[in-house]
């Protein structure tokens, strides 16, 4: 399990990456930001704190 601190850093990080597919026009840039997206997606359901 994440301590909150790294949770809040990975919310962080997906608000980043929202961010910058948003302001992306290359679409294969899109493409791998979308995958990172998922993969922190992915591992913040895995790891969620209750």
């Amino acid at each position: 399990m994440l301590s909150k601190a790294e949770h809040l850093l990975f919310i962080r990080e997906l608000g980043r990456l929202q961010g910058e597919y948003k302001n992306c026009t290359d679409t294969q840039v899109q493409e791998c930001i979308h995958q990172d997206i998922l993969l922190l997606l992915k591992a913040l359901s895995i790891t969620a704190i209750e």
